[in-house]
């Protein structure tokens, strides 16, 4: 019996050694060396922000740093936190990492190669999430509403990369909702113009007309014979005017680059063999 439990062990070694070894992961989602949240707030954020990395494999971190130390550009900084702090998930080295240095004001979304992360943070949805959280929040120094529309896009962008339908400038649904609610709103708009247009102008036109009449017929008086009201030499027109009611509006859709960015806002973005970036100031 002794013998066949060490040789029970001595497979089960055997088997740890030649297991794959497995990825360390960080499971510190939030830090704020900068203490520009609240302890209850970065609590709430690193739940979150587990709750997402989890469901999707992919990590999603939040650094708010003093400084970058020794580097001298934000890109470079955010890849060397992602590999000293083991950023990723256990069996997949994925996921997108936020970072902001205080000390320059600047701030980096770092995407990683290779997984999900790079399929549902391309450039075009990386400017559009940055023009969300930079300009929506950072730029007003609300923090704490920054991570959590961070965290909220980041879930729902890993969503559509899961789905085979990633955010890009061919699909964006946000922005064609808002488009078709713009044109409607402005269709609407010359319904009701022209509709005040054909209800008032007429009545106004007849009533202009008629006190015209009627201020003439006061000083002339009544005439005794009805050659008397023709103008001598009948009537002449010197000169006509056009005037339109409506106006016709043509559109064309002009077609672009599928990869151009997504928000504009003065951010740049770059890649590198390890990753991609879209970084700037706040």
């Amino acid at each position: 019996m002794k013998r066949i439990l060490k040789l029970f062990a001595v497979i089960f070694a055997l088997l740890l050694m030649t297991a794959p070894a497995v990825k360390a992961v960080n499971p510190i989602y939030v830090i704020d060396e900068y203490g520009v949240i609240t302890e209850s707030e970065k609590n709430e954020l690193t739940e979150l922000a587990a709750r997402v990395s989890e469901a999707h494999n992919a990590g999603v971190y939040i650094r708010v740093m003093n400084d970058m130390d020794s580097y001298s550009t934000i890109e470079e900084y955010a890849e060397s936190l992602w590999i000293n702090e083991f950023m990723g998930m256990e069996n997949a080295d994925d996921g997108i990492l936020l970072v902001l240095d205080m000390d320059t004001r600047s701030f980096d979304f770092f995407v990683r190669n290779g997984g999900l992360a790079e399929q549902a943070f391309g450039t075009y949805a990386r400017e559009k999430m940055a023009d969300s959280v930079v300009n929506g929040y950072l730029k007003k120094g609300d923090y704490y509403g920054a991570f959590r529309n961070y965290i909220a896009i980041a879930d729902q962008y890993l969503a559509y990369a899961e789905a085979g339908t990633p955010i890009s400038y061919d699909f964006d649904p946000e922005r064609d909702e808002q488009e078709a609610a713009e044109q409607a709103q402005r269709e609407q708009t010359q319904r009701t113009a022209k509709t005040g247009a054909t209800v008032a102008i007429p009545p106004i036109v007849s009533l202009l007309a008629c006190l015209g009449m009627k201020s003439k017929n006061k000083t002339t008086g009544l005439k005794k014979e009805a050659s008397d009201y023709i103008v001598k030499n009948g009537v002449k027109l010197s000169k006509h005017r056009d005037h339109f009611l409506y106006r016709t509006e043509s559109r064309t859709k002009i077609n672009h680059d599928s990869n151009r960015g997504g928000g504009g806002g003065g951010f740049s973005s770059s890649s590198s063999s390890f990753g991609s970036h879209t970084s700037g100031h706040f």
